[in-house]
């Protein structure tokens, strides 16, 4: 019966952690590691239960089971390092249970040994099924969306795991002892209930924290129509203004030809042509939005005595929509801009645009120079300053929205930003 339970503890052990790492077994070749890993750890613990006898195998147990579950699944997991630590940990802690429920149930029954195995074993079953449905969601929510404290967050099950090998869990008569059942019963409850608790409120951290994002990417996103919005008034206003004027410009100009005054109507040409460089918008490309964004940032970096190049290919018919053109575009030049104005050498302030259309795809970069240090978290550049670094998110957001790529560099005193859609 022994054996047929250690056989069983075996296959509960390897089923969980697949469940818990997410893995899919999509080959045969998949399976046949995991059966052959199954195998050379029932011989393995075989071979030291004959050897030793079952005391002594037991005692040992985290030795000769545990830690090559740890090594097996290092290879064939997508997580590692102490994500893969905490999950053969809780792996361990959900052990418990099951052999908890046999003995109290057996303790009814005088402490009956088959009743207290068969009772574990038909129990791994039903709480494989529960950690499923229930534990798992959650469990993978917080394996993919954090990077960091899993130190910490191993504490837990590595607490409970100690506190059960040093009150001599794997000592069935102690065990048995009535106050020690209901307290080992009594501290797995309440760890049960610290994974839930931690685990619910990390999810509700986090959904509160991807809403405050969303609503600071929104905010982005109007500020940047916004600012689309106000440039094409100002150019229709100028227009009309100037279309307004244009018939005294002709009166004044008609009143020199008539008194011969070459040398005034020559400067007063020159002043009105002036004039309306300063209003038109310089056409960069085919699509007409596109010019519109760029043409307010561009002179905006020139008066700040940035030098701006500009190689802009993006045809009319474009499939990325007005409104996402402007948030890229908008962003990465805003960004741009505000670090060009950091540098105190004005002749090392520099501003590169580049974009083009090739294959039905949309390749944007913007590289400018920096001073200081740019710090990442988790590949995206973060800011020190109050209401900054939303830029990057709103870019971010906007190419995942596509399906398309981003990335974001800081090398040489150089910022880029790459999008691909």
């Amino acid at each position: 019966m022994d054996l047929i339970g250690f056989i069983i503890t075996i296959a509960y052990s390897i089923t969980l952690m697949y469940i818990l790492l997410d893995i899919e077994v999509k080959r045969k070749k998949g399976i046949y590691l995991m059966g052959l890993f199954m195998i050379i750890l029932l011989v393995s613990g075989g071979f030291v239960w004959l050897s030793l006898g079952y005391e002594s195998f037991m005692i040992l147990y985290p030795v000769f089971v545990q830690i090559p579950l740890f090594i097996g699944f290092w290879f064939i997991s997508k997580y590692r390092g102490a994500k893969l630590v905490f999950v053969l940990l809780t792996v361990i802690a959900l052990y418990s249970p099951p052999i908890l429920i046999g003995h109290i149930v057996a303790s009814f029954f005088g402490y009956n040994d088959v009743i207290a195995s068969v009772v574990s074993l038909v129990m791994y079953l039903p709480l494989t099924s529960i950690v499923y449905k229930y534990f798992r969601p959650l469990f993978l929510y917080m394996l993919r969306h954090t990077e960091k404290g899993w130190a910490v967050f191993c504490l837990i099950p590595l607490s409970y795991n100690a506190f059960t090998y040093l009150i001599g869990r794997y000592d069935v008569a102690l065990v048995r002892e009535v106050t020690l059942l209901w307290v080992d019963t009594l501290v797995a409850i309440l760890i049960i209930a610290a994974y839930v608790l931690i685990l619910r409120l990390f999810k509700q951290t986090r959904e509160q924290l991807i809403l405050q994002n969303e609503q600071d990417i929104l905010a982005m996103q109007v500020a940047a129509l916004e600012a689309r919005s106000e440039a094409v008034k100002e150019s229709e206003k100028s227009a009309i203004i100037h279309r307004h004027d244009l018939r005294h410009h002709f009166q004044l100009i008609n009143g020199y030809l008539a008194e011969k005054k070459l040398a005034e109507i020559k400067k007063y040409i020159t002043e009105i042509e002036t004039n309306l460089e300063d209003t038109v918008t310089i056409k960069y490309c085919d699509n007409h939005t596109v010019n519109l964004i760029l043409s307010p940032y561009i002179k905006r970096a020139t008066n700040e005595k940035t030098k701006v190049e500009c190689q802009v290919y993006i045809p009319q018919d474009c499939k990325v929509s007005d409104m996402d053109l402007c948030i890229i575009l908008s962003s990465a030049l805003e960004n741009a801009i505000n670090a060009s104005r950091n540098i105190k050498e004005i002749n090392d302030r520099k501003i590169s645009i580049s974009c083009k259309s090739k294959n039905d795809k949309l390749f944007i970069q913007v590289m400018n120079n920096f001073s200081g240090e740019v710090e990442f978290v988790e590949d995206m550049p973060i800011s020190a300053e109050e209401n900054q670094g939303f830029g990057t998110k709103s870019i971010a957001a906007t190419v995942q929205k596509y399906g398309g790529l981003c990335s974001f560099t800081a090398e040489s005193g150089v910022f880029k930003v790459r999008v691909i859609l």
